[in-house]
């Protein structure tokens, strides 16, 4: 409990003296939020925190995600009309002001917007904390989120700590050049495609047409977002061993290269630029790319949007689909103002127009889902509702060398596609060298 001076002139006796005795007592025991001014006391009507209403300047880095300006501006809107005591200073991550420079400089944020795969990272930083706590006393309804959002945001806790809660999530989606079919006389994609309908479908749209040689189907990132969805890593970080020979990956890298063997269909130059400028592309699997499409779109490309093809044995399933979130830095003095920041951002009124502007919520309500890119004049007319009939399969407690076993099971899929070495043994000697790398980085330690 701080000290608290109290100068008067008159002397105070009797009852009053003991009215503003338990008065001053009160607030010196009222909560604090990180710092000795920041007294938060307990609202009578509702419980939920009081939080000082002296002014206050919050920073927020940015981590491995994107905050445009028009995000921005829905949640500085919506704080100036809640809480107008506090500045947010949203720092862009340029040179100079990444989340590990802010650090090292010993300029640590209250929040950080990152998401979910990124926590596991975070917690050699040592800026994560547990708000689990200010859930309860902000009385923050979990309930109006998506359960698994919740769950992909807990996958890098070790003891189910809740280290942010969500405020937008990727989405993989599969997109298609209208013109092309139409060249061709060929039925568009249709919802609930397996990726053996689309090998098929890619076959009549992978033709050589005055000189043009047209590409069926690219799946957007080699056998990253194809393996996905089948739950599988190059390595597990449970037992620290790869994971790469088995049947599951060998499907992969089988599917894959039937897709990138059909004749005229062979990989050329960058897939994004087949299907947006050189329009030779007829199909490709990708992440939330409408600001690509913008202008294009404007130009007069014609494209729409169809269901993200599935495993059959695992229907309406597409790959990891990063989870943004917020997160309370450890060492914040204002957790509970960084909290309100959060509350706003997670607002229904602003989930409902972050999803107008193309974001997809994470909150459970229809009617934020079915106003998805009401604001964005190139999805007119598309159908946007077959994003929605998948759904992201759980996101992975990966291990830290993931990028590097995935780095090495590509190199071996390279090889198996160029026709150098069969399946059996890429997946062999991929899951060989994956486990010398493993044994490598931990000597490291």
């Amino acid at each position: 409990m701080g000290g608290i001076t109290v100068k008067r002139k008159q002397k105070v006796t009797g009852a009053t003296a003991l009215l503003l005795a338990t008065a001053l007592l009160a607030a010196a025991c009222g909560s604090q939020s990180g710092s000795a001014d920041e007294t938060t006391k307990k609202d009578k009507g509702t419980g939920a925190p009081a939080i000082s209403d002296a002014p206050v300047t919050l920073t927020a880095a940015i981590d491995s995600v994107i905050i445009d300006p028009a995000l921005e501006k829905l949640i500085k809107d919506k704080l100036q009309k809640q809480h107008p005591n506090i500045t947010l200073n949203i720092i862009q991550p340029v040179k100079g002001s990444t989340l590990d420079e802010l650090i090292a400089s010993g300029t640590v944020p209250d929040i950080v917007f990152t998401y979910s795969g990124r926590l596991t990272a975070f917690q050699e930083k040592g800026i994560l904390y547990d708000i689990t706590e200010l859930v309860k006393t902000h009385k923050v309804d979990l309930s109006r989120f998506e359960p698994q959002m919740i769950a992909d945001t807990k996958v890098g806790s070790p003891n189910g700590e809740l280290y942010g809660l969500p405020y937008s999530r990727n989405f993989h989606a599969f997109y298609y050049n209208k013109d092309i079919f139409d060249k061709f006389g060929v039925p568009y994609p249709q919802d609930g495609m397996t990726w053996e309908q689309i090998l098929e479908l890619a076959k009549k749209v992978t033709r050589n047409e005055g000189g043009t040689q047209y590409r069926g189907i690219d799946p957007g990132s080699g056998i990253s977002w194809i393996y996905q969805p089948l739950g599988i890593e190059a390595d597990d970080y449970k037992t620290g061993k790869a994971t790469l020979n088995n049947d599951k990956w060998k499907r992969v890298f089988e599917l894959v290269k039937a897709m990138f063997t059909i004749p005229g269909n062979e990989p050329r130059g960058n897939a994004i630029d087949n299907f947006l400028k050189e329009k030779i592309l007829a199909m490709i699997m990708y992440t939330n790319m409408f600001s690509q499409l913008e202008g294009p779109t404007k130009e007069g490309f014609n494209w729409d949007i169809a269901q993200y093809p599935s495993y059959t044995e695992r229907p309406n399933i597409y790959g990891n689909a990063s989870v943004n979130i917020m997160t309370v830095t450890k060492t914040s003095k204002y957790k509970d103002q960084a909290m309100q920041v959060i509350e706003a951002a997670i607002s229904d009124d602003v989930q409902l127009e972050s999803s107008r502007q193309g974001r997809i919520s994470p909150l459970l309500s229809p009617q934020i889902q079915a106003e998805f890119g009401q604001n964005l004049d190139i999805l007119k007319g598309k159908r946007i509702a077959s994003i929605f009939k998948s759904k992201p399969v759980p996101y992975p407690n990966s291990s830290p060398y993931r990028s590097k076993s995935e780095a090495i099971a590509k190199t071996y899929f390279n090889q198996y596609l160029a026709g150098t070495i069969d399946v059996n043994t890429a997946l062999s000697k991929g899951d060989e060298e994956i486990n010398k790398m493993l044994q490598a980085e931990k000597a490291k330690q």
